[in-house]
């Protein structure tokens, strides 16, 4: 198949290394100094914390579209970054591919999906953090299993990248995908704010009741909206946050899978802020701040780390005890 990644970076390269793994021709849709960097490594380099460690060269390196005609694109903007790029998005649902939209979080859509053909308009999530080294070089730090819309093309994708390691799910209906994975994207900011690793904060109790109280509020408002979170760990969704809670002693050894990550690895919220770069985190903690306000509920955790990482987006200078 002829697949592409639209705003390829460190999760876009990964997850374009991997489809060109599968065969594929994949054209990678990305800013000039991304292109240059994977120019200049002579490819990509694939790696994780499994031992993973793979060389990759796209099919082709694309910083403005032209007249491109792909069967699949699989978009990995950040949210806010989406409506900027509805023009090219359009062109390519017109000229026939299924838009594959990869981003975490809620809402990221609404202020494109009336623009987009909505047969061509579909959702995915890439479960595992990657982050950007020297060199092209992509690395996974913990595990996870790919999940994407239901269609002939991910039924195809679905096989080989399992056939390579890599598990996937296919589902018809994506919206409890997308509210199960959020209560896992909760860290994302919690680990940004702490500056740690996320195998280290998680062995912080402290830090983990207070991810605990943010998986409470996002389960209270998903359940008021009548949304069944789909499962992505071992244990119900709505265990988790009395699993979070539980004592170093009993949850180092119940939590081992959950541990069992790159002792480096880190969120991609983390690396926007070390670089400067506008978060997420309007689209996580932020939204689940917009829902509870419309139907009446009180999310304080969710509200105060949204307020948080808004000002360390600012420059300003933080302190986790204001969540303890």
């Amino acid at each position: 198949m002829q697949l592409a990644i639209y705003g390829a970076g460190s999760t876009g390269c990964y997850l374009g290394g991997l489809m060109q793994l599968c065969g594929h021709k994949v054209s990678l849709i990305c800013r000039a100094r991304i292109r240059d960097s994977i120019m200049n490594a002579g490819g990509i380099t694939l790696t994780d914390y499994t031992g993973q460690n793979e060389k990759v060269v796209p099919s082709a390196l694309i910083t403005r579209l032209t007249d491109e005609t792909f069967d699949a694109v699989f978009v990995t903007l950040k949210c806010h970054q989406l409506e900027a790029a509805v023009d090219d998005l359009k062109q390519l649902a017109e000229d026939g591919a299924q838009l594959f939209f990869m981003q975490n979080g809620l809402d990221s859509l609404d202020a494109i999906l009336n623009e987009l053909p909505s047969h061509a308009v579909k959702q995915g999530v890439i479960p595992f953090n990657i982050l950007s080294q020297d060199n092209a070089h992509f690395h996974r730090g913990t595990e996870g299993t790919l999940l994407f819309h239901q269609t002939s093309v991910t039924q195809q994708l679905a096989k080989q990248l399992g056939a390579i390691g890599f598990p996937c799910e296919l589902h018809t209906d994506m919206k409890p995908v997308i509210y199960g994975k959020l209560l896992l994207n909760l860290n994302n900011a919690l680990n940004a704010l702490a500056n740690q690793p996320i195998k280290t904060q998680l062995e912080n109790r402290k830090l983990r009741k207070v991810y605990a109280a943010a998986q409470r509020e996002w389960l209270e408002v998903a359940n008021m909206e009548g949304v069944e979170l789909a499962q992505f760990t071992a244990v119900r969704p709505s265990w988790m946050p009395a699993i979070l809670s539980l004592p170093n002693w009993i949850f180092l050894r119940l939590a081992k899978a959950m541990l069992d990550i790159d002792p480096h690895a880190r969120s991609s919220m983390w690396e926007d802020i070390k670089l400067g770069r506008k978060t997420e985190v309007a689209f996580l903690n932020g939204a689940i701040v917009k829902r509870a306000e419309k139907l009446g509920i009180d999310v304080p955790v969710n509200k105060k780390i949204t307020a948080l990482i808004h000002k360390i987006e600012k420059g300003e200078t933080v302190s986790l005890t204001l969540l303890y």
